[in-house]
């Protein structure tokens, strides 16, 4: 089977390093037109079955044929709305295949190319990575199981394994751009079944990370795909909400209020900038990770609902740690292990479903425990309780 990798960055390098480790037939061709990214990638994977090429994917043209010589696309780029397009123009050319996408940013513009995937026979599943990804699809996994689902709650977080050995409490796990947008975003949340907007930065519960300690709870704009597949069916309350070691929230919104979030620009010594992205230049310093000093991911998702006559609770819990040896972050490892199994199931789909279907609608039931059993392969455990 042949993987191509459209994002030699975080994500990408570790999907394709995963692939190959866990497909002894697979061929991966990473495409980026970052050089840096494919010599960091080949760092990692010196496969005589890895290839990397130098490539521009808002090249449209070049982008489809691309995907033609090969069985399925994995898309792991950044979040621009022309990436979205050109990547979905592309598949929609290329015709007769199948893609993965890291994540669900712009998540609102993939549905717009449905019947145009329908009409090429390409099936795209966008979405995938740890959350959204796998939180979407124990959500979407626990209202198949309920008989009437009542309500659904994401706990996610990457962070320090342990509270005071890093600044702030802190260590950089994934995007540093992604975060901030994060900190600085109202959450939309279901509430009564109507969706509700929820302040950014605001602490509202605490929760037990089995073996680490309290973590505060806030939350964040992570449902995406969820307020659309979930609508209808009803569930009460539904939400996405991040973790972190007590104190860092009120540090973070003590910054937000004296402008160091800011979006607008504003001049210092003749040059315009804006304070956040000062802000993100400042962190990646302060926050860049230490080796030796473990960092983790820890998933809770918890549902509540009525289930053979009795109004219950079920959860699925996940935690992984940084890989020192192989120099991957716990979150970088999260991420990229549904985004690389996705693809693997994706490769072996041929049930003539096309289109683009959100990942808690296709990872459901069988898929679901399959999903569940190829992580545990990879060391990273599902727990139901």
């Amino acid at each position: 089977m042949k993987y191509l990798v459209l994002g030699a960055g975080l994500q990408g390098r570790v999907v394709g390093y995963d692939i190959l480790n866990f497909d002894k037939d697979a061929q991966v061709v990473y495409a980026d037109v970052d050089h840096e990214n494919l010599e960091l990638a080949k760092e990692l994977v010196p496969d005589p079955r890895a290839s990397f090429v130098e490539f521009d994917v808002l090249d449209v043209d070049k982008t489809a044929d691309l995907m033609r010589e090969n069985d399925v696309s994995i898309i792991c780029l950044p979040h621009g709305l022309e990436y979205t397009h050109a990547v979905y123009q592309g598949l929609a050319k290329a015709g007769n295949t199948h893609a993965v996408f890291s994540d669900f940013w712009q998540w609102d513009i993939h549905h717009t190319y449905h019947q145009a995937l329908v009409d090429a026979k390409v099936l795209a599943i966008p979405g995938l990575g740890i959350a959204p990804g796998f939180a979407n699809i124990c959500i979407g996994q626990l209202e198949h199981e309920f008989d009437q689902m009542e309500e659904g709650i994401i706990y996610v977080g990457g962070i320090p394994a342990e509270k005071g050995t890093c600044p702030l409490d802190y260590m950089e796990a994934f995007s540093l751009e992604a975060m901030l947008d994060m900190y600085i975003t109202p959450s939309t949340v279901f509430e009564d079944g109507v969706p509700v907007v929820k302040p950014n930065l605001e602490v509202f519960d605490m929760i037990q990370i089995p073996g680490h300690g309290l973590a505060e709870v806030f939350y964040t704009d992570g449902l995406c795909s969820l307020t659309k597949t979930m609508a209808g069916k009803g569930i009460k309350k539904l939400a996405e909400t991040t973790l972190r070691w007590p104190g860092h929230l009120a540090k973070m919104r003590e910054l937000e209020e004296i402008g160091f979030f800011s979006t607008e620009e504003i001049e210092v010594n003749g040059v315009k900038l804006r304070p956040i992205d000062v802000s993100e230049v400042i962190f990646r310093k302060l926050w860049k990770k230490k080796w030796g000093v473990r960092d983790m991911t820890y998933l809770l998702v918890v549902g509540k609902g009525l289930l053979d006559g009795k109004y219950v609770e079920k959860k699925y819990e996940l935690k992984t740690y940084s890989d020192d040896e192989a120099k991957l972050t716990s979150m970088e490892l999260a991420t990229a292990y549904p985004i690389a199994i996705g693809a693997m199931m994706a490769a072996k789909d041929n049930s003539g479903l096309y289109g683009v279907i959100d990942p808690e609608v296709y990872f459901i039931g069988d898929k679901f425990h399959e999903m569940v059993a190829h992580l545990g392969e990879r060391g990273l455990y599902v727990y139901e309780k």
